[in-house]
Protein backbone atom coordinates (compact mmCIF):
# COMPACT_ATOMS: atom_id res chain seq x y z
CA UNK A 1 0.00 0.00 0.00
CA UNK A 2 1.39 3.52 -0.93
CA UNK A 3 2.23 5.90 1.49
CA UNK A 4 -0.94 8.32 0.57
CA UNK A 5 -3.27 5.85 0.71
CA UNK A 6 -2.30 4.79 4.77
CA UNK A 7 -2.33 8.37 5.74
CA UNK A 8 -5.70 8.59 3.75
CA UNK A 9 -7.25 5.67 5.97
CA UNK A 10 -5.37 6.89 8.90
CA UNK A 11 -6.92 10.30 8.39
CA UNK A 12 -10.78 8.48 7.55
CA UNK A 13 -10.55 6.41 10.87
CA UNK A 14 -9.40 10.10 12.77
CA UNK A 15 -12.78 11.22 11.46
CA UNK A 16 -15.48 8.55 12.61
CA UNK A 17 -13.52 8.42 15.70
CA UNK A 18 -15.11 11.63 16.43
CA UNK A 19 -18.27 11.32 14.79
CA UNK A 20 -20.75 9.50 12.22
CA UNK A 21 -20.29 10.85 8.41
CA UNK A 22 -22.32 10.31 5.20
CA UNK A 23 -19.80 9.43 2.16
CA UNK A 24 -20.93 12.55 0.87
CA UNK A 25 -19.49 14.14 3.81
CA UNK A 26 -16.72 11.80 4.17
CA UNK A 27 -15.59 13.18 0.76
CA UNK A 28 -15.99 16.83 1.58
CA UNK A 29 -13.58 16.30 4.61
CA UNK A 30 -10.78 15.15 2.10
CA UNK A 31 -11.05 18.05 -0.26
CA UNK A 32 -11.08 20.25 2.77
CA UNK A 33 -7.48 19.55 3.46
CA UNK A 34 -7.27 19.41 -0.53
CA UNK A 35 -7.68 16.16 -1.42
CA UNK A 36 -9.46 15.06 -3.93
CA UNK A 37 -10.71 11.23 -3.07
CA UNK A 38 -14.23 9.24 -4.94
CA UNK A 39 -16.76 7.26 -3.77
CA UNK A 40 -15.14 4.01 -4.73
CA UNK A 41 -11.70 5.17 -2.82
CA UNK A 42 -14.29 5.67 0.26
CA UNK A 43 -14.98 2.00 0.14
CA UNK A 44 -11.70 0.96 -0.74
CA UNK A 45 -10.58 2.51 2.86
CA UNK A 46 -13.35 1.36 4.92
CA UNK A 47 -12.67 -2.03 3.37
CA UNK A 48 -9.05 -2.26 4.38
CA UNK A 49 -10.08 -0.92 7.63
CA UNK A 50 -12.54 -3.75 8.19
CA UNK A 51 -9.82 -6.08 6.67
CA UNK A 52 -7.47 -5.05 9.96
CA UNK A 53 -10.87 -5.91 12.17
CA UNK A 54 -11.60 -2.20 13.04
CA UNK A 55 -15.73 -2.30 13.04
CA UNK A 56 -17.33 -0.11 10.76
CA UNK A 57 -20.77 0.10 10.89
CA UNK A 58 -23.21 0.92 8.30
CA UNK A 59 -26.71 2.41 9.24
CA UNK A 60 -29.29 3.58 6.94
CA UNK A 61 -30.51 7.54 7.43
CA UNK A 62 -32.72 9.52 4.87
CA UNK A 63 -31.94 6.72 2.32
CA UNK A 64 -28.04 7.44 2.56
CA UNK A 65 -25.24 5.34 3.93
CA UNK A 66 -24.02 6.35 7.61
CA UNK A 67 -20.25 4.94 8.68
CA UNK A 68 -20.10 4.41 12.52
CA UNK A 69 -16.91 3.44 14.27
CA UNK A 70 -18.18 0.99 16.70
CA UNK A 71 -14.89 1.71 19.41
CA UNK A 72 -13.21 -1.81 20.48
CA UNK A 73 -10.02 -0.95 22.19
CA UNK A 74 -7.06 -2.40 21.20
CA UNK A 75 -8.23 -3.78 17.14
CA UNK A 76 -6.52 -1.52 15.31
CA UNK A 77 -2.89 -3.44 13.87
CA UNK A 78 -0.60 -2.62 11.29
CA UNK A 79 1.94 -4.84 9.45
CA UNK A 80 6.16 -5.17 9.63
CA UNK A 81 6.04 -3.26 6.24
CA UNK A 82 2.86 -1.02 7.02
CA UNK A 83 4.74 0.38 10.38
CA UNK A 84 7.99 0.50 8.11
CA UNK A 85 5.73 2.82 6.07
CA UNK A 86 4.75 5.03 9.03
CA UNK A 87 8.21 6.03 9.53
CA UNK A 88 9.08 6.91 6.08
CA UNK A 89 5.95 9.17 6.20
CA UNK A 90 7.26 10.97 9.43
CA UNK A 91 10.68 11.49 7.84
CA UNK A 92 9.18 13.36 4.64
CA UNK A 93 7.00 15.15 7.05
CA UNK A 94 9.86 16.26 8.62
CA UNK A 95 11.59 17.53 5.56
CA UNK A 96 8.91 19.40 4.85
CA UNK A 97 9.99 21.97 7.87
CA UNK A 98 5.98 22.71 8.87
CA UNK A 99 6.47 22.23 12.68
CA UNK A 100 2.31 22.95 12.36
CA UNK A 101 1.73 20.09 10.13
CA UNK A 102 3.69 17.91 12.37
CA UNK A 103 1.84 19.10 15.47
CA UNK A 104 -1.63 17.91 13.48
CA UNK A 105 -0.22 14.11 12.57
CA UNK A 106 0.89 13.90 16.38
CA UNK A 107 -2.53 14.54 17.31
CA UNK A 108 -3.92 12.19 15.00
CA UNK A 109 -1.28 8.97 16.06
CA UNK A 110 -2.23 10.02 19.26
CA UNK A 111 -5.88 9.66 18.77
CA UNK A 112 -5.29 5.88 17.00
CA UNK A 113 -3.41 4.87 19.74
CA UNK A 114 -6.47 4.07 21.64
CA UNK A 115 -7.51 1.50 18.75
CA UNK A 116 -4.26 0.03 18.47
CA UNK A 117 -3.30 -3.34 19.31
CA UNK A 118 -0.27 -4.19 21.49
CA UNK A 119 2.45 -2.02 23.05
CA UNK A 120 5.06 -1.59 20.34
CA UNK A 121 2.21 -0.77 17.48
CA UNK A 122 1.22 2.23 19.82
CA UNK A 123 5.54 2.81 20.58
CA UNK A 124 5.20 3.18 16.97
CA UNK A 125 2.58 5.64 16.41
CA UNK A 126 3.93 7.71 18.99
CA UNK A 127 7.48 8.23 18.12
CA UNK A 128 8.21 11.23 16.72
CA UNK A 129 11.82 11.48 18.02
CA UNK A 130 13.20 15.04 18.75
CA UNK A 131 9.16 16.32 18.19
CA UNK A 132 7.66 13.52 21.31
CA UNK A 133 9.80 15.63 23.64
CA UNK A 134 8.73 19.14 22.59
CA UNK A 135 6.56 20.81 25.23
CA UNK A 136 3.55 21.78 22.80
CA UNK A 137 2.04 23.53 25.53
CA UNK A 138 5.21 26.05 25.99
CA UNK A 139 5.04 26.14 21.82
CA UNK A 140 1.31 27.11 21.66
CA UNK A 141 2.28 29.75 24.50
CA UNK A 142 4.89 30.82 22.48
CA UNK A 143 2.91 30.93 19.15
CA UNK A 144 0.28 34.18 20.61
CA UNK A 145 3.29 36.14 22.00
CA UNK A 146 5.17 35.62 18.55
CA UNK A 147 1.61 36.76 17.03
CA UNK A 148 1.41 39.63 18.97
CA UNK A 149 5.14 40.28 18.72
CA UNK A 150 5.09 41.11 23.00
CA UNK A 151 8.51 41.46 25.13
CA UNK A 152 9.05 38.10 27.04
CA UNK A 153 11.34 36.72 30.36
CA UNK A 154 12.06 33.58 29.96
CA UNK A 155 13.64 30.86 31.68
CA UNK A 156 16.04 29.30 29.23
CA UNK A 157 18.46 25.83 30.18
CA UNK A 158 22.29 27.01 29.20
CA UNK A 159 24.21 23.79 27.95
CA UNK A 160 26.22 22.92 31.41
CA UNK A 161 22.73 22.29 32.64
CA UNK A 162 22.59 26.05 34.73
CA UNK A 163 19.41 28.54 33.77
CA UNK A 164 19.75 32.15 32.87
CA UNK A 165 16.98 34.71 32.28
CA UNK A 166 16.57 35.82 29.03
CA UNK A 167 14.51 38.83 27.74
CA UNK A 168 13.58 37.90 24.49
CA UNK A 169 10.43 40.23 21.47
CA UNK A 170 9.23 37.37 20.14
CA UNK A 171 8.97 37.29 16.60
CA UNK A 172 8.43 34.01 15.07
CA UNK A 173 9.16 29.95 15.68
CA UNK A 174 10.69 28.41 12.62
CA UNK A 175 12.39 24.37 11.83
CA UNK A 176 16.09 25.06 11.69
CA UNK A 177 17.42 24.35 8.03
CA UNK A 178 19.94 22.42 8.72
CA UNK A 179 18.32 20.74 11.65
CA UNK A 180 14.72 19.36 13.23
CA UNK A 181 15.31 21.42 16.16
CA UNK A 182 12.15 24.03 16.37
CA UNK A 183 13.80 27.45 16.75
CA UNK A 184 12.04 30.83 18.98
CA UNK A 185 13.48 33.99 16.46
CA UNK A 186 13.56 37.20 17.99
CA UNK A 187 16.00 40.50 19.32
CA UNK A 188 17.73 39.12 22.55
CA UNK A 189 17.66 41.87 25.52
CA UNK A 190 17.33 44.96 23.02
CA UNK A 191 19.63 43.83 19.80
CA UNK A 192 18.96 45.58 16.73
CA UNK A 193 19.81 42.62 15.11
CA UNK A 194 17.45 38.80 14.79
CA UNK A 195 18.87 35.63 16.77
CA UNK A 196 17.00 32.43 17.74
CA UNK A 197 17.38 30.17 20.76
CA UNK A 198 16.13 26.52 20.47
CA UNK A 199 12.48 25.96 22.15
CA UNK A 200 13.63 22.78 23.82
CA UNK A 201 15.96 24.73 26.38
CA UNK A 202 13.14 27.46 27.18
CA UNK A 203 11.96 25.87 31.18
CA UNK A 204 9.21 28.55 30.91
CA UNK A 205 7.90 31.95 30.60
CA UNK A 206 8.54 34.06 33.40
CA UNK A 207 6.38 36.89 32.96
CA UNK A 208 5.36 38.98 29.81
CA UNK A 209 7.16 42.75 29.99
CA UNK A 210 5.30 44.39 27.18
CA UNK A 211 2.52 43.25 24.72
CA UNK A 212 2.42 44.03 21.37
CA UNK A 213 5.38 45.96 20.54
CA UNK A 214 6.50 46.63 16.53
CA UNK A 215 9.68 45.83 15.56
CA UNK A 216 12.10 48.14 14.28
CA UNK A 217 15.08 45.48 13.25
CA UNK A 218 18.14 45.93 10.84
CA UNK A 219 18.40 42.35 9.84
CA UNK A 220 22.05 40.68 9.03
CA UNK A 221 22.80 40.34 5.59
CA UNK A 222 25.40 38.19 4.38
CA UNK A 223 27.07 38.89 1.11
CA UNK A 224 29.25 36.21 -0.82
CA UNK A 225 30.82 36.41 -4.19
CA UNK A 226 30.92 33.21 -6.34
CA UNK A 227 32.21 32.51 -9.72
CA UNK A 228 29.16 32.96 -12.85
CA UNK A 229 30.00 29.39 -14.14
CA UNK A 230 28.92 27.77 -10.52
CA UNK A 231 25.89 29.88 -10.38
CA UNK A 232 24.26 28.77 -13.38
CA UNK A 233 25.21 25.26 -12.46
CA UNK A 234 23.31 25.36 -8.79
CA UNK A 235 20.30 26.53 -7.71
CA UNK A 236 20.36 29.16 -5.63
CA UNK A 237 17.91 28.42 -2.36
CA UNK A 238 14.91 30.11 -0.80
CA UNK A 239 16.99 32.58 1.29
CA UNK A 240 19.49 33.32 -0.98
CA UNK A 241 19.05 36.59 -3.55
CA UNK A 242 21.48 37.86 -6.95
CA UNK A 243 22.39 41.29 -6.44
CA UNK A 244 24.53 41.32 -9.39
CA UNK A 245 25.94 39.58 -12.41
CA UNK A 246 28.71 39.85 -14.88
CA UNK A 247 31.04 37.55 -17.22
CA UNK A 248 32.62 36.45 -13.88
CA UNK A 249 31.72 36.88 -10.73
CA UNK A 250 27.94 36.31 -8.98
CA UNK A 251 26.45 38.54 -6.07
CA UNK A 252 24.62 36.67 -4.03
CA UNK A 253 22.99 37.66 -0.49
CA UNK A 254 21.06 35.81 2.50
CA UNK A 255 20.05 36.97 6.21
CA UNK A 256 22.62 36.11 8.52
CA UNK A 257 20.73 33.71 10.17
CA UNK A 258 21.50 29.78 10.46
CA UNK A 259 25.51 30.32 11.00
CA UNK A 260 26.17 26.37 10.75
CA UNK A 261 23.63 25.54 7.59
CA UNK A 262 25.38 28.80 6.01
CA UNK A 263 28.78 27.68 6.77
CA UNK A 264 27.79 24.24 5.23
CA UNK A 265 26.60 25.82 1.90
CA UNK A 266 29.37 28.11 1.66
CA UNK A 267 32.08 24.99 2.15
CA UNK A 268 29.74 23.33 -0.77
CA UNK A 269 30.94 26.58 -3.20
CA UNK A 270 34.46 25.86 -2.64
CA UNK A 271 37.05 26.69 -4.87
CA UNK A 272 34.75 29.08 -6.97
CA UNK A 273 34.11 31.29 -3.64
CA UNK A 274 35.81 34.12 -3.52
CA UNK A 275 34.56 36.37 -1.05
CA UNK A 276 32.53 36.41 2.60
CA UNK A 277 31.46 39.51 3.44
CA UNK A 278 31.45 38.48 7.81
CA UNK A 279 34.55 37.94 9.16
CA UNK A 280 33.87 35.63 11.68
CA UNK A 281 31.75 32.99 9.16
CA UNK A 282 34.64 33.83 6.59
CA UNK A 283 37.05 32.89 9.53
CA UNK A 284 34.75 29.41 10.60
CA UNK A 285 35.59 28.77 6.53
CA UNK A 286 38.87 29.02 6.38
CA UNK A 287 39.36 27.14 9.38
CA UNK A 288 36.99 24.44 8.45
CA UNK A 289 39.22 24.04 4.78
CA UNK A 290 42.39 23.96 6.93
CA UNK A 291 40.86 21.13 8.39
CA UNK A 292 39.75 19.05 5.57
CA UNK A 293 43.34 19.97 3.96
CA UNK A 294 44.94 18.83 6.99
CA UNK A 295 43.32 15.56 6.99
CA UNK A 296 44.06 14.82 3.19
CA UNK A 297 47.55 15.53 3.48
CA UNK A 298 47.76 12.91 6.51
CA UNK A 299 45.80 10.50 4.40
CA UNK A 300 48.15 11.22 1.22
CA UNK A 301 51.30 10.81 3.35
CA UNK A 302 50.16 6.66 4.52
Amino acid sequence: MQNSSICRILFLLKLLSEKDYTKKELIAEFERIGIKVSSASINSYINKLKQNKIDIKINKKKNENVYHFQRQPMQFDLSDNEIAVIQDIKKLLFAQKNYNKIRKVIRLFCKLIFVARGDELRSNLLDFGYYSSLNWSLVRTLEKHCKNKDVILIDYILPEGKNKKLIIHADDLRIGDWSNRLYLWGALDKSQYLSYIPVDKIFMIEKVIEKNVPFEISQNVLIYHISKKLYEEINLDKKEKLVFLDERFAIIERPLEDNFFIIQRLMSFCPDLYYISDEKIKNKVKEKLKILKASYEKEYDK
